[in-house]
């Protein structure tokens, strides 16, 4: 037995009110017009939207645009099978207006408190006088184990400069640490370890990864790091002596995956305004990704496992660096063979720098 109802319709494809009759046939509808028909429908699939004025309006799941608008009393027979008007939204109704009114009060109090302590938000608002004083107390001289050549410093110059616009603005550093890392720090600090020039194949590599860290830095991730690990107090009260277990919680940071990507996008852009073909890159996480979790090959290259702990790998960021390489884009090298080499053995060449892995100078 069938039961038949006027109502307005919009088909979801055209902005056109129709004027249908529905007929119900048990759990299922259909929608006459003229000599139109359109449906089965089920009403298990049928959701309010709103109230317009005396109508009650409602959606169809999976069909966006789609509209079925009742004005005035919904009919009895359809009450049983439409879903019930909502007056406020679904856990208003469901909840009733007194409770929903606490669980609102304590639902924005719980967001006040994300906002006034969430990292993210709160990095912005620490001024760049402070970044850069805590970067200066943190990173020193590194422990006298920077390294400096005259060819040296000029091929990271050159390196820096071509991937960043404000190159004045970075420091970047070239520690005599057998490590493969490379870190980002407060006040614009970048420290590249001399065991990640040594296992790197090509200035492209190196490039890839650097402009990664600087995007840490122009996005503010270090600094909601720090703040996310070790909290305000730290921040804003400076550095107590110990400092070295400072520099070690330093680098022992994570991002999240947001920060990652973000930092990702940063380079992949950098290495498209150089030219800098970005397969270097591609292949450096590629090659890294194949040693996480393998205890034995982390075992054999000294330091991966703390890269690996501050930065995970997955193949599909080695994926996102070849899809952003342009076809018939005029690549160059990041340095040319003299500059890379003279990058690559900067450490070796300079004898004053001290070397090590501890960080247990005060």
């Amino acid at each position: 037995m069938s039961t038949f109802f006027d109502v307005a319709h919009y088909d979801g494809q055209k902005a056109v009110k129709r004027k249908v009759e529905v007929q119900v046939v048990g759990p299922q509808f259909y929608l006459l017009e003229n000599e139109r028909c359109t449906g089965p429908f089920a009403f298990a699939d049928v959701a309010y939207v709103t109230k317009q004025g005396e109508a009650d309006v409602y959606g169809l799941t999976g069909h966006d645009g789609w509209r079925l608008i009742l004005s005035g009393p919904v009919p009895s027979d359809l009450k049983g099978l439409l879903p019930a008007p909502r007056r406020y939204g679904g856990w208003v109704d469901r909840l009733g207006i007194g409770k929903a009114v606490i669980a609102f009060a304590l639902t924005s109090a719980a967001a006040v408190a994300v906002v006034l302590f969430s990292p993210q938000w709160l990095a912005p608002l620490i001024p760049d006088s402070v970044d850069d004083r805590l970067g200066d107390a943190l990173v020193g001289d590194f422990g006298g184990r920077f390294c400096h050549t005259p060819a040296g410093d000029a091929a990271l110059q050159k390196l820096v400069a071509s991937l960043d616009d404000a190159p004045q603005d970075l420091r970047v550093e070239v520690a005599n640490i057998d490590m493969l890392n490379a870190v980002a720090l407060p006040g614009g600090n970048v420290i590249l370890f001399d065991g990640l020039l040594k296992q790197a194949r090509s200035p492209d590599e190196v490039a890839g990864v650097l402009a990664h860290e600087i995007g840490h830095v122009r996005e503010r991730h270090v600094m909601q790091a720090l703040l996310r690990q070790m909290g305000l107090a730290v921040v804003l009260g400076g550095v107590d002596g110990n400092k070295g277990a400072m520099v070690n919680n330093l680098l022992a940071m994570s991002y999240s995956r947001n920060a990652e990507a973000e930092a990702d996008a940063h380079s992949m852009q950098a290495l498209g305004s150089a030219n800098i073909l970005p397969v270097g890159t591609a292949s450096f996480f590629d090659r890294l990704a194949q040693l996480d979790g393998s205890e034995g090959a982390v075992k054999d290259n000294i330091g991966i496992t703390s890269y690996l702990s501050s930065h995970p790998l997955s193949a599909s960021r080695k994926d996102a660096f070849e899809k952003s390489i342009v076809k018939g884009k005029n690549y160059k090298p990041a340095l040319t063979p003299s500059e890379w080499t003279e990058l690559k053995t900067m450490c070796a060449q300079d004898r004053k720098a001290k070397s090590g892995f501890g960080f247990d100078f005060n």
